[in-house]
């Protein structure tokens, strides 16, 4: 036999191991995502039951004591150990199992809305107590898979002497888009190699390139009180320059770019109608495709505010109460994400599903399609124009966010129908879905130390290398907006 045809079939059987090798790690992982996913199904009850306890609570932000507690003295129960009133916030936790690289944590959130109260289950509006909390943006969900993708993931990890740590990071307060930023400045995520998120939808995708980037600011203006009848030329009124501002505002709506959003809530507007009033406020949100354009637009909206203070003789003050990036989504992160999506499949919906979708969608009148029955392909432009402060995480660590069908299709979040959805079957079977996907998905990532290293680089290059850098001023502190 030739050198030549010797050196062949040595190179051959060399790449025939490497083959069988990555056959076999292939299998292994494969075999280990079952395993989560057996493991779910078994415990499916347990999970259907703290959904429904933390839409129960239904707390708002920065008040979830007991759903906090829920969840942590669960992992706590489950071998992990947890660490509380992390970034000065009582009820934001972080949970952790193993140890060494690498890193995989997982985002759970679980804070409610104000004034969303409905009834389980029911296809109309019927608040379960008038003017109370509800979840409306099924984040009883969210808490829970990932909660349960956490712990069968360390199942997972344990069963087959996988290296590395699994952490849950129980954030507080996205509604009010404060928690996870507070928590990272904190230093909550700086041994975190990547992040896995998801967010109850009405389809099935990974989020990409659409979230929004947002400044949140209270507008308040000063003036001089007196008698609206007897000496109204003493007074100069905080109102009347709150009404100025409104104005301008209105009249910039046509000159921003068509991508921003500008909406505001009124939140002081005076007493009663004899008093001239020196004191109001309005908080407005502005919104837009990346931070740099809204402070753009936040510059234009304090010179509307000092020219209404100069019209009308009064003071001026702009603060801005929180502010999120847009996020930067990992593709080798989101990649992961959807293949065990496509692995796992859509939520398995039945006749009694779909009746309660198109029942949902009549009261709403909007044309009945029912449920999502699709995995969108992986892609840009996917997502919503929601903003979230999972945009902060992504500035600090590889992240991807994956949405599942939870609520019917063509329904917004924050809305009543959400709150419906979010403890009736349908919520739980998406639910499962979503907790398959994360526990499969952390899984993969503890066993593929290369994919990680892939994503760190590639997060490297969209930050150019530049650490992360705080909205939060100095001395800042959590704010109910």
């Amino acid at each position: 036999m030739s050198r030549l045809n010797l050196a062949s079939r040595v190179e051959g059987s060399h790449r025939q191991e490497k083959g069988y090798a990555l056959r076999m790690l292939t299998a292994l992982i494969l075999a280990q995502a079952i395993a989560t996913d057996a493991f779910l199904d078994r415990t499916r009850p347990r999970w259907e039951q703290v959904s429904r306890q933390l839409w129960d609570f239904a707390e708002t932000s920065l008040q979830e004591k007991r759903s906090s507690a829920l969840l942590a003295d669960l992992l706590e129960k489950e071998g992990f150990k947890v660490q509380r009133g992390v970034g000065e916030l009582p009820t934001a936790f972080i949970a952790t199992a193993g140890s060494g690289s690498p890193v995989v944590g997982i985002l759970a959130e679980y804070d409610a809305l104000p004034e969303l109260s409905q009834k389980a289950g029911e296809a109309s509006q019927n608040p379960l107590e008038k003017g109370a909390p509800g979840h409306g943006c099924g984040h009883n969900l969210l808490g829970t898979a990932a909660v349960a993708a956490g712990v069968a993931a360390n199942q997972a990890r344990l069963e087959r002497k996988l290296p590395g740590t699994i952490q849950i990071f129980g954030s507080p307060a996205e509604e009010i888009l404060s928690g996870k930023t507070f928590m990272i400045r904190a230093g909550a995520f700086k041994s975190t190699d990547v992040i896995l998120a998801w967010h109850p939808s009405d389809q099935n995708y990974l989020e990409k390139g659409k979230r929004l980037a947002l400044t949140v600011s209270d507008v308040e203006f000063f003036g001089k009180t007196a008698h609206a009848a007897a000496s109204p030329w003493l007074g100069r009124s905080a109102l009347d320059a709150l009404e100025v501002f409104e104005h301008a505002m209105a009249l910039m709506r046509e000159h921003v770019l068509p991508t921003a959003r500008i909406h505001r809530v009124i939140k002081n507007g005076g007493t009663v109608a004899n008093i001239i009033p020196d004191y109001s406020k309005v908080q407005v949100w502005i919104r837009d495709l990346d931070i740099a354009t809204v402070d753009e637009t936040l510059a234009r909206m304090r010179k509307a505010a000092e020219g209404a203070a100069l019209a009308t003789e009064t003071r001026a003050k702009v603060t801005v109460l929180g502010s999120v990036r847009n996020p930067i989504n990992n593709d080798v992160v989101g990649q992961t994400l959807q293949k065990e999506l496509e692995r796992v499949g859509v939520p398995k919906w039945d006749e009694s599903d779909t009746a309660f979708a198109k029942a949902l969608q009549k009261d709403l009148k909007m044309p009945e399609k029912g449920l999502a029955s699709e995995i969108i392909p992986y892609g840009p432009a996917h997502g919503s124009t929601a903003s979230s402060d999972i945009g902060e995480v992504s500035a600090a660590v590889p992240l991807a966010e994956l949405n599942v069908a939870t609520r019917a299709l063509g329904t917004a979040a924050h809305h009543w129908a959400t709150t419906s959805c979010s403890a009736h079957p349908l919520g739980n079977k998406g639910m499962l879905v979503a907790a398959k996907v994360l526990g499969a998905s952390t899984v993969d990532l503890l066993g593929d130390p290369a994919a990680v290293a892939a994503a760190r680089a590639e997060f490297v290059k969209a930050t150019q290398g530049k650490p992360y850098l705080s909205p939060l001023p100095a001395g800042a502190k959590p704010v109910v907006f």
